[in-house]
């Protein structure tokens, strides 16, 4: 099991090792169409590269979820429309609210240390792809403008100025006592899972039988430990320490299933958003705790502070301009 995570796919492409830089690539200006203005959230302008990024990204994941030729056929298009323009204007919520937090606590986006870190990041990432062509290439293969990762970098960059900022003024209690109650608490719980993944070109419906089947097992006595050697495929998962988690890390139907359960006691067959789960939960180790406390407090209030953002950008308004309007979202390539 992953935890829940807005990143990127391409900014987790770009984590890779930095060497020398040899290349020098300028900011890019974007084309008139990729820096037209789609939708406002906050009064904070949303531009069509960002939109035409997460449509092509959300489309290739539901391909991979409900068939690769979802997209082929207008009819079977239409059918996934609504959840399209679920994800993609959920998502596009994001940057600009965390600007508009970022501007509130006068944390300067621009600055030379951030500018610095951009510049340093994309030359190395380009250095490793073997120059500026290379980069160009794999920005334009990933639905991606020069400009707009120049921006969520420069954004991401500021969240960690931004967590403190909210520590400082007592919007996140960052005292060891508070977070210790917390973890100690109901508002952290501890899992061990089975859990079957929905792979590219599976059979969902058998993969959902191999879950009812691990669970029949389970029913009868099976050892947890025994079905996850035989059935399990996350691979996050080395020891039989499991999850301590709170509310926020991971996705909906995984944290209702398992914030449900008493101590001592396993769900039925989950489904998740890429497999099926068999959640246990299980008793907290005060020992593990104590041991592992610092990770676990900083655990916490890295979820106390994505709350905060999640919860303006749940409340934030959105607004299609008039081109946003008359914007075909499936007609995105």
């Amino acid at each position: 099991m992953k935890r829940k995570s807005v990143t990127l796919c391409l900014l987790i492409a770009l984590l890779i090792l930095l060497c020398a830089c040899k290349t020098n690539i300028k900011p890019l200006k974007g084309s008139a169409e990729e820096l037209r203005s789609v939708a406002l959230v906050n009064e904070k302008a949303v531009l069509y590269e960002e939109v035409r990024y997460l449509t092509l990204n959300f489309k290739k994941d539901m391909a991979l979820k409900y068939g690769e030729g979802i997209w082929d056929d207008p009819t079977s298009a239409e059918k996934y429309r609504n959840e399209l323009e679920s994800k993609v204007f959920d998502a596009i919520k994001k940057y600009p609210v965390l600007s508009e937090m970022l501007e509130k606590y006068e944390i300067d986006v621009s600055d030379k240390e951030i500018s610095e870190y951009v510049k340093s990041y994309i030359n190395d990432f380009a250095d490793s792809l073997g120059g500026k062509d290379e980069y160009l290439r794999q920005l334009d293969e990933n639905g991606m403008t020069d400009h707009y990762l120049r921006y969520m970098l420069s954004l991401e960059a500021c969240r960690e100025k931004l967590r403190q900022a909210l520590c400082t003024n007592g919007t996140i209690d960052d005292s060891d006592l508070s977070a210790r109650a917390a973890i100690k608490g109901d508002e952290f719980i501890r899992t061990l899972h089975i859990y079957i993944s929905n792979d590219s070109g599976d059979d969902v419906e058998e993969n959902r039988r191999r879950a009812e089947e691990a669970l029949t097992l389970l029913d009868a006595g099976e050892k947890l430990t025994t079905l996850i050697g035989r059935y399990s495929e996350d691979f996050y998962m080395t020891t039989t320490d499991g999850y301590y988690f709170t509310r926020g890390e991971y996705e909906k139907a995984y944290e209702d299933a398992a914030f449900a359960l008493s101590v001592g006691e396993h769900s039925g067959v989950v489904e998740g958003e890429t497999g099926f789960y068999i959640i246990t939960r299980l008793e907290k180790d005060v020992n593990y705790i104590e041991k592992n406390f610092d990770t676990l407090k900083e655990q916490y209030l890295y979820v106390r502070f994505d709350n905060i953002l999640a919860e303006a950008e749940k409340n934030a308004v959105l607004t299609l301009t008039e081109y946003g309007k008359a914007l075909d979202i499936l007609k995105i390539n």
